[in-house]
């Protein structure tokens, strides 16, 4: 809860609202509504619009409700709604600005307005038909609809015709770079990991070869790139190789700096540490913190101290409370992992309740969809410890549906998941 962000955004909608009052062709001033807006328009928003100018704490940073359920649904569906007038209002004062239209798009999404979505994109691809943006943003409209398939195979086609130099007169570098890394999300889902790292690559190449004066300091430096990599096969938990290349990358760099600031870059490979962790291989993991200097998350910990065998603290280490524990994208699938070696099943599928695909962010790129694969066999596993074979089932059949062409890497977890099915089909 630092920085009281329900307080600061409420502020800010307000102060945002009445400049566009007096200035209507204000953009910077809609772009930030429209941000506020699409987060609260989320299926279970951490910060809810509770009256058209107000903004309160929905959930905590580790997804328990803080408020109930009818003024909840009542906060999305006000945030969904306000957004729609918005950017319509946005896209009415400047026609011509293509970061209006995607506000539009971006509403209609969160409407499920998808037809009206891809016919918006039409529009805007009338008057800018090169726009080297727009086969990125109608495959996260088709992919939004439920027309997964159709929008990876619509991109990968259209990626291998697009280079960085394509994105040379775009007006604004974040958007772009946020339309852009929204490809990896598609890919991630479905295993096509070549794909995916295609797709970081082509951003990489426009953050520092096309558009870096206009970039924001978030997209620069030397290491964004093995981030990017190790969140998309830290999360995928494959290949293996590259992993560990992305690990020993990181180490080396955080060992030739003082101590002082090592911080970001070990950061920026914390999510391969993880992935070896997955692995089975804890001196990465360990290598990072005794590199940071710094606790790690109690589900890290107890993930560390069940490799040692140790039980009892790892059951110390989960009954750290909430306020303690900082919110990263894993938290969910690394706790699960934890209560599921600990023998907690019930307390494995609760933890997962928080890792939905519907809360994952599909602007920028999102790990939690490279990742969302494995906490399906979690919970399909969890499920069947307690004998609950249909719901097993389900969960083994979502995997072999999401990744029934994936890259060869990730066949190692397709046939876990063919096992299972097997296993809780079968008689008895």
């Amino acid at each position: 809860m630092k920085g009281r962000t329900d307080i600061n955004w409420t502020q800010s909608l307000r102060a945002f609202r009445r400049a566009l009052a007096l200035a209507p062709d204000y953009a910077l001033a809609y772009e930030h509504v429209q941000a506020m807006l699409n987060t609260a328009s989320r299926p279970a928003p951490m910060v809810a619009l509770v009256t058209s100018d107000s903004f309160a704490f929905g959930y905590s940073a580790r997804g328990k409700p803080l408020l109930d359920s009818t003024t909840l649904a009542a906060s999305v569906a006000r945030a969904r709604a306000a957004g729609l007038e918005s950017a319509r209002a946005w896209s009415t004062a400047q026609p011509a600005t293509g970061r209006a239209h995607l506000a539009m798009v971006d509403a209609l999404i969160a409407n499920q307005q998808y037809a009206d979505a891809l016919a918006e994109i039409a529009r805007f691809r009338v008057s800018d038909p090169d726009n080297p943006e727009t086969p990125f943003v109608q495959a996260r409209v088709r992919y939004a609809s439920g027309e997964g398939p159709q929008a990876a195979a619509e991109l990968k086609a259209a990626l291998a015709g697009i280079t960085p130099g394509d994105f040379a007169a775009a007006e604004d570098a974040p958007t772009v770079m946020q339309d852009v890394l929204a490809g990896a999300d598609i890919f991630a889902y479905y295993g096509d990991l070549t794909s995916a790292a295609r797709v970081i690559e082509l951003a990489d190449e426009i953050r520092t070869q096309i558009l870096p004066t206009s970039m924001p300091e978030m997209w620069k430096g030397g290491d964004w790139k093995r981030s990017m990599l190790s969140s998309l096969y830290g999360g995928s938990g494959v290949p293996v190789a590259a992993l560990e290349r992305l690990w020993q990358a990181t180490a080396e760099d955080a060992r030739s700096l003082p101590a002082e600031k090592r911080g970001e870059v070990l950061g920026g490979g914390l999510n391969a540490a993880l992935g070896l962790l997955a692995a089975g291989d804890i001196r990465p993991l360990e290598e990072f913190q005794a590199m940071s200097g710094k606790p790690l998350p109690p589900e890290m910990t107890a993930l560390l101290a069940l490799s040692r065998r140790d039980t009892t603290a790892a059951r110390n280490a989960l009954a750290e409370p909430d306020s303690t524990r900082p919110m990263y994208a894993a938290w969910a699938p690394l706790q699960a992992q934890a209560q599921y070696l600990l023998g907690d099943y019930n307390g494995t599928i609760e933890t997962l309740k928080f890792f939905e695909t519907p809360q994952f962010s599909t602007r920028g790129f999102d790990p939690r969809w490279a990742m969302v694969g494995r906490a399906r066999l979690l919970r399909a596993a969890a499920y069947e410890k307690l004998g609950r074979r249909a719901e097993a089932a389900g969960e083994y059949q979502q995997v072999l549906a999401q990744w029934k062409t994936a890259d060869p890497d990730l066949q190692v977890y397709v046939q876990q998941a063919q096992a299972g099915l097997a296993r809780v089909q079968g008689p008895g």
